[in-house]
C-alpha cells in the first residue's frame, strides 16, 4: 500500500503538477513524496504496532486514513509554513493542506483497498473451492459439524472446514468459525467428552485440558519447554497452547497431515 500510494503520488504530481507546485522549487516533488512515505511507514509500521487494529474494518480504516493524512499535513505545516501567523491564518492554511494532501492520497488509497478486498475474496473462494474438493475426497471436511442445545435444537451447523478453534470457558464451548471473510464465536453448553463424541472429523484435535484445534488451520508451531504454541489462519493474534499431556497425539497428528501433502 506504501509503495503503490508513494508511486502514483510520484507519478501524478509529475503529470499534473497540481496546486503549482511546479513552481515551488526543483526539489519540492521529492520531499512531498518522501514526507508522504515517512509518515505512512511510522503510522502503519509503529503506530498501528503499538496501538492500532491488526485487521482493519470500514469504521476504523476511515479514521485512521484522516489521522495519517492530518499528520502529513501538520508536518508541511512545520516545515514550509512562514512564521509569525495568526492562530486563525495557521488553521487556515492547515485545513487547505489537509484538503490537498487529500485529493492527492484518496485515490490510490481507495484504489489499493478495492484491489485488497477483490484480492482477499478471491483467495477465500479458491479456499473454499480446495475445502469442498477434498471433502468430495472421501476426507471429511465436506461434512457437517451440527451441534443440538435444548430439546434437541439445533444451535450450530457448519462445515468441518470452517472451524478453527474450540475454548472452553466454564460450562460453556466458545467455537471459532469463520464465514466468507469474517470470524464469528459461538457460545455453547457442553462439555469437551460431549463434544468430542459428536466430531467426526479426525483433523479436529484435543491439544489441551482448555483447547481443541482443527488441525487444517494451524499456521505456525512453535516449540516450548512443555509442548508448543500454535498460530492459527484468519486470526493471526491468537496463540493456542499444545499441553505436555497432548504433546505425542498433536506430533503424531502432524506426521499424518504432512504424509497427506
Amino acid at each position: 500500500m506504501i509503495g503503490f500510494i508513494s508511486l502514483y503520488s510520484f507519478i501524478f504530481i509529475n503529470i499534473y503538477a497540481p496546486y503549482n507546485i511546479n513552481k515551488w522549487g526543483e526539489n519540492y516533488y521529492w520531499e512531498f513524496i518522501l514526507i508522504g512515505l515517512s509518515v505512512f511507514i511510522f503510522t502503519q509500521f509503529v503506530l498501528r504496532t503499538l496501538f492500532g487494529p491488526k485487521r482493519f474494518k470500514i469504521y476504523s480504516l476511515l479514521p485512521w486514513g484522516l489521522m495519517e493524512m492530518g499528520l502529513m499535513a501538520v508536518i508541511f505545516e512545520l516545515t514550509y509554513s512562514p512564521p509569525m501567523r495568526t492562530l486563525q491564518e495557521q488553521i487556515s492554511e492547515f485545513l487547505l493542506t489537509f484538503w490537498q494532501i487529500g485529493l492527492v492520497v484518496v485515490v490510490p488509497y481507495t484504489l489499493f483497498l478495492w484491489y485488497a478486498q477483490i484480492n482477499q475474496k478471491i483467495s477465500s473462494f479458491k479456499e473454499e473451492i480446495q475445502f469442498n474438493t477434498k471433502g468430495t475426497n472421501g476426507e471429511g471436511i465436506g461434512e457437517l459439524l451440527i451441534l443440538n442445545g435444548e430439546n434437541n435444537k439445533v444451535v450450530l451447523a457448519i462445515k468441518y472446514n470452517q472451524l478453527l478453534y474450540i475454548k472452553s470457558a466454564g460450562n460453556y464451548l466458545e467455537l471459532f468459525y469463520f464465514t466468507g471473510e469474517k470470524i464469528n464465536k459461538e457460545l455453547i453448553r457442553m462439555s469437551f467428552k460431549e463434544l468430542e463424541d459428536i466430531i467426526k472429523d479426525t483433523k479436529v484435535i484435543r491439544i489441551h485440558r482448555s483447547y481443541m484445534v482443527n488441525t487444517i488451520h494451524i499456521s505456525t508451531a512453535k516449540k516450548t519447554k512443555k509442548g508448543y504454541t500454535l498460530g492459527i489462519q484468519y486470526i493471526p493474534e491468537e496463540k493456542i497452547p499444545v499441553s505436555f499431556g497432548y504433546k505425542t497425539d498433536f506430533e503424531k497428528a502432524l506426521q499424518l497431515i504432512k504424509m497427506s501433502h
